[in-house]
Formats: structure tokens, C-alpha cells, sequence
């Protein structure tokens, strides 16, 4: 690639980097596949925990965090003097992309209008999937900081109004109003940024619902892809007696690892066990609902910060197991079980990234349907073995470079809206 055709990215992402689970990791394959591609990255994080890139350039920024909260409660600070500062110190970038919607996309919009360059946006987060786990802490978002944040964005952009449409987005039912309140909410911030994106088509899909249509041509959806740590894990553990489950993910409500564990003890079975990677505000009560199982072995092990170790786990596994409902958007892990040739259960329809009728078992979220799924796979070894093959299958499609190339096509989408509208309001 010559230099005149390499893109000058700035990525901004709140969370730790690159210890912040799915979302962290596909930053960090984002940075690895356009460096590798002989573009111009620089990674703008928090200081904290933040482990210095060695593919692309880096900038550590001040941010607030309360003092023991998780990655997701972390902000960068996006005031006026930092944006300056940045905007100096980087004249040549030509796209900013945020990927959290708290300091960093407000950071990245101030920075892409002092320089005058597009400005990208992912919606990683299913704002709207927290009010079954979470219900006061999903209201109070939705009533506040999510309800302001876009008019907040907008106004800071200058642009024209929003024109949401109240009329095309419902809440499904059994979940409340708000939920349809949230991906206004979201279109909101949408509105306010050159171009969009999301892993998962229905977050895409609500988003243009509640812009009445008007968000369509900005809109994408990109999958993360795979790492190739993934595709190269070999299972090292020999097939046994004992069917291994595993799990990963934050340890919060929203990701149901309770009726998880509740599905896991009414299995009942001695010859099972159930690992668990991940650690977040529910862990001691977790730990403790474990002990009262009575049959089979439950084990925690914690944060993992290393992709080879995650990929090993995985490729260990017999199956692996996501209890989330109506929350993730992508859930990068399945993409990542699947290239790992690890078979699949989940109880989420929507996701449809690594998951297909030969390499997934689709139960329904009670514990019950999830125990009957454990049930029929711990007993089908024959099923097991095909859908392992058909997971490595479909592994070996979700390259990152796929992810990549699609990014590259957004941002230039972006900068040549950005060079039309800069056009237009010249004399």
C-alpha cells in the first residue's frame, strides 16, 4: 500500500485496554488487522491498566472512575483542553472512530470538529437488554444519562434535528416502555456522528426504525471478527467421561450466569462439570449459589487477559454455554467458540455471529430449557463430534480481515460525506 492510500485513524475507547472482555478485544483486532494493512492507528485509552500497543501509536488520557468499578464505568474525559490538545498533537488523523458511548464518542466528536474530520461511531452495547436483568439500574440510565447524552452530542455537533420517529420502535413484550425510549435514545447519538456501526443487524435494524428511516444510508453492521489465536487452539484435553461445559463472561446480572448455574444443578449429573471465566459485582454470590450444587464440579477461574489462554479453554471444552437473553449484541465469544471447534448452546435467537442450526443449540432462557439442552448434548457424543466439525467450519469464515475491509469502506464512507457537507457550506 503506498502512503498516499493508508487512512490516519484515531480509535477512542473508554474501557481498559485491552483487558475489557468482547468490546476490548475487538479494539485491539481492529488496531492489529489496519496497522498490519500498513495504515496509521493511534489508540486513544484510559491510563489505567491500559498495556501499550505494540502494532500502532498510543496516547494514555485522563479519565473518571470510581475507585473498584468494573471497565464499563469508566469514562474518558472529554473536555475542551484535552480535545485541543489532542487535535494539535495529531493534525494529520482524517477519521476518529469511538467505540463506547460515554467520554470517548463525546471526546472524538470535539476532536473531529477542530480538525474537521469524519467521525465514526460503533454501538457495541444493548442499552435496551438491561431492563430484564437490571430493571432500577437500567431505568435510571434510560431517565438520565442515555436521554441526555444524545442531545447533549447533537448539540455539541450543531446539526440539524434528529426527527426520531416515536411510532417505529415498540417494546416487545413482557419489557417495558422504556426499552423502546433507549434505542430513540441511541438513534439520538447516532444522528449526531458521520457514520455508524454495530456487530449485531438488529441494533442496526432499531436504530433506523427510530430514526423514521432518516438513519439508513449511515448505518452499517460489522461484525468483529476472529482472532487467529482462535482458529490455531488444538484441544489438548482427551475425551472422556466428564462433559466439560464452559462459560464466559462479566460476572453481572445481565449475563445470567445464576440460571446458569441453576440449569447446571438440576442436571444433576456427576459426570459434568461447569468452568467459569469471568469476574464482575455477582461473582461472591455466585460462588456461593455453586457450592450449594449437589452433583457435578463447578470451577471459577477468574479474569483471563490473554487470548492464547481463553483459546485453549475454549478448544478444551465440550461445549460452550451463554446464558445471556436479549442483551448482547454480537457476543464475540460465540465466533470465537466456533473457530476453536467447540460446539455451542445459547438461548439468545438474535445472535446469529458463530451460531448456525449444525455448530449451536437454540433452547429457550428458562433454567428448565436450558438444563434439557445440557441434557441432550452430555448424552449425543455423535452430536457433539459433528458440531465440533461444523463449528471449526464456520470458524474459518470469520476472518478479521473481513472485519477489517469493512471498516475501511466505512471510514472512506464517512470522509467523503465529510469532504461533501465541508463543499457545501463553502461560499
Amino acid at each position: 500500500m503506498s502512503a498516499a492510500d493508508a487512512l490516519r485513524v484515531g480509535l477512542f475507547t473508554d474501557d481498559f485496554y485491552p483487558e475489557s472482555g468482547g468490546v476490548g478485544r475487538s479494539v485491539q483486532l481492529q488496531l492489529q488487522e489496519l496497522s498490519a494493512a500498513g495504515h496509521q492507528v493511534t489508540l486513544f485509552a484510559p491510563t489505567s491498566r491500559l498495556a501499550p500497543p505494540a502494532e500502532c501509536g498510543w496516547q494514555g488520557l485522563p479519565y473518571w472512575r470510581l475507585p473498584g468499578t468494573p471497565s464499563f464505568l469508566c469514562s474518558l474525559k472529554a473536555g475542551d483542553g484535552l480535545a485541543h490538545r489532542i487535535a494539535a498533537e495529531h493534525p494529520g488523523l482524517q477519521v476518529v472512530h469511538s467505540q463506547n458511548e460515554r467520554g470517548a464518542i463525546f471526546l472524538a466528536a470535539k476532536v473531529a470538529k477542530l480538525l474537521n474530520v469524519a467521525h465514526v461511531h460503533t454501538f457495541h452495547s444493548n442499552y435496551a437488554g438491561t431492563h430484564l436483568s437490571s430493571p432500577a439500574v437500567a431505568a435510571l440510565n434510560s431517565l438520565t444519562y442515555l436521554d441526555w447524552s444524545g442531545r447533549w452530542l447533537r448539540r455539541l455537533v450543531a446539526g440539524p434535528p434528529a426527527g426520531l420517529d416515536r411510532s417505529q420502535v415498540v417494546a416487545p413484550a413482557g419489557e417495558t416502555r422504556l426499552t423502546a425510549r433507549d434505542w430513540r435514545s441511541m438513534a439520538r447519538l447516532a444522528s449526531a456522528v458521520d457514520r455508524f456501526t454495530s456487530p449485531a443487524q438488529f441494533v442496526i435494524d432499531n436504530l433506523i426504525a427510530a430514526s423514521g428511516g432518516s438513519l439508513a444510508t449511515r448505518a452499517s453492521t460489522v461484525p468483529s471478527g476472529v482472532s487467529e489465536v482462535f482458529g490455531r487452539a488444538r484441544r489438548s484435553r482427551a475425551r472422556g467421561p466428564v462433559t466439560r461445559f464452559l462459560s464466559v463472561g462479566r460476572l453481572g446480572p445481565e449475563k445470567r450466569t445464576a440460571v446458569l448455574l441453576s440449569a447446571f444443578d438440576s442436571l444433576g449429573r456427576d459426570d459434568a462439570e461447569l468452568r467459569i471465566i469471568g469476574t464482575g459485582g455477582s461473582e461472591r454470590a455466585l460462588r456461593q449459589q455453586a457450592l450449594r450444587i449437589r452433583h457435578g464440579q463447578v470451577v471459577f477461574l477468574g479474569h483471563f487477559t490473554e487470548a492464547e489462554l481463553l483459546a485453549q479453554e475454549l478448544a478444551d471444552a465440550d461445549v460452550f454455554v451463554l446464558a445471556s437473553h436479549r442483551f448482547d449484541t454480537q457476543a464475540m465469544v460465540l465466533g470465537e467458540a466456533a473457530a476453536t471447534g467447540t460446539p455451542i448452546l445459547y438461548c439468545d435467537q438474535r445472535l446469529t455471529v458463530g451460531t448456525s442450526p449444525t455448530n449451536a443449540l437454540l433452547t429457550g432462557p428458562s433454567p428448565a430449557e436450558l438444563t434439557a439442552g445440557m441434557r441432550a448434548l452430555t448424552d449425543d457424543v455423535p452430536r457433539l463430534m459433528a458440531m465440533s466439525a461444523a463449528s471449526a467450519e464456520l470458524g474459518r469464515t470469520l476472518g478479521a480481515a473481513t472485519m477489517r475491509d469493512n471498516y475501511l469502506e466505512v471510514y472512506r464512507q464517512a470522509i467523503a460525506d465529510r469532504a461533501a457537507r465541508t463543499a457545501e457550506v463553502r461560499p
